[in-house]
């Protein structure tokens, strides 16, 4: 394979695990709110959602940052034409990533004042030591690239900050009724058998007799499971929350290290053996994505229900001329990374 090759590769997979998590401190995700051609906003003004705006130079930092991590965790020099779908280039990908994420991002620190959420002396403290210690980080090509200006770092650290203030204010005590048993996560072996290839009276006594044989500790449910079952698998880890046919259902009614009955699904029959009724740190993780993907339903309606409200508007020919090319002789890629170090 060439090294062309392999690094395409590459890319597509740094692309992949890139669009399903955020650089942005903020937590929600979102198609770019922010759209439009140019109408009131300055040549040196990127986007504007309500009163508040992003400078060219703001934007450009974000950018310089995303277009750096990509060159850095590739280890090198990247191909921006390189396709990563039939229509779109790695380049067209960026560019969209990065005014997704900063649009997102400034509208939530533009919902502050409709939330009532500001930056106190506290915070004003962690920015400015982010502030400084990134600013002191550029070496003078950098600096000039977003206009050798401390006070357009301080501008988008506040703005990420007060995003994620107003995101963990609107959902502060969402998921406080998720319990440990909505988010159980149990391990269970199972065996399918259809009357395709049996008799319902056959299925009925083998499992039944099967199921008496392993609860009185005189069969092994695993063993007997490879030969009898119809699915190559004989084994499945199911989250309470998620369970919606029979057998999942069934599942979470089955004690540690027991058969539970017989179960009719159509044609199907199965019969359930409980490796584990409560796997302990799988359900603590479940139980986060619960809780998360809740506040994320939550602040999505707070977030639509803003922009219907607003004004806002994006400058499209500006910001077609910020081109990945353009940073080259830049490395800073830490922006985001000095912000969480901080925050």
């Amino acid at each position: 394979m060439s090294c062309l090759r392999k690094k395409n590769i590459a890319i597509l997979g740094l692309v992949g695990m890139i669009s399903a998590t955020l650089f942005t401190g903020c937590k929600v995700s979102s198609d770019t709110p922010i759209i439009g051609k140019i109408l009131g906003l300055h040549s040196d003004e990127i986007f504007e959602v309500d009163d508040l705006i992003c400078s060219d130079n703001e934007y450009k930092l974000v950018f310089m940052n995303y277009v750096n991590k990509y060159k850095r965790d590739l280890g090198g020099k990247i191909d921006w034409d390189v396709k990563v779908d039939k229509d779109t280039s790695l380049r067209d990908f960026l560019m969209d990533k990065v005014k997704e994420d900063i649009t997102v991002t400034y509208t939530l620190s533009a919902m502050a004042e409709t939330e009532r959420v500001k930056l106190d002396k506290d915070d004003m403290k962690i920015i400015n030591s982010a502030t400084e210690e990134y600013y002191e980080s550029l070496s003078d090509e950098e600096k000039e690239y977003i206009g050798s200006d401390f006070d357009v770092v301080a501008a988008v650290y506040s703005n990420y900050y007060l995003a994620d203030k107003v995101y963990n204010h609107v959902t502060d005590s969402v998921g406080d009724d998720v319990s440990e048993e909505d988010a159980r996560v149990a391990k269970i072996q199972y065996i399918r058998m259809s009357t395709d290839h049996h008799s319902a009276a056959e299925i009925e006594s083998t499992l039944t007799s099967l199921a008496k044989a392993v609860n009185n500790n005189k069969k092994d449910f695993s063993k007997e499971a490879k030969q009898l079952s119809e699915d190559d698998s004989v084994e499945k880890i199911i989250k309470k929350n998620e369970a919606r046919t029979k057998l999942e259902k069934e599942a979470f009614q089955v004690q540690k290290e027991k058969t539970g009955k017989v179960i009719q699904d159509g044609k199907n029959y199965y019969l359930i053996y409980c490796v584990d009724n409560y796997m302990k740190d799988e359900t603590a993780k479940n139980k986060e994505t619960i809780i998360e993907n809740e506040k994320k339903d939550v602040f999505r309606k707070e977030y639509d229900a803003f922009l219907k409200e607003v004004d806002y508007d994006f400058n499209t020919s500006e910001w077609e001329d910020i081109l990945p090319e353009q940073t080259e002789g830049t490395r800073s890629s830490n922006f985001l990374e000095i912000y969480s170090n901080n925050m």
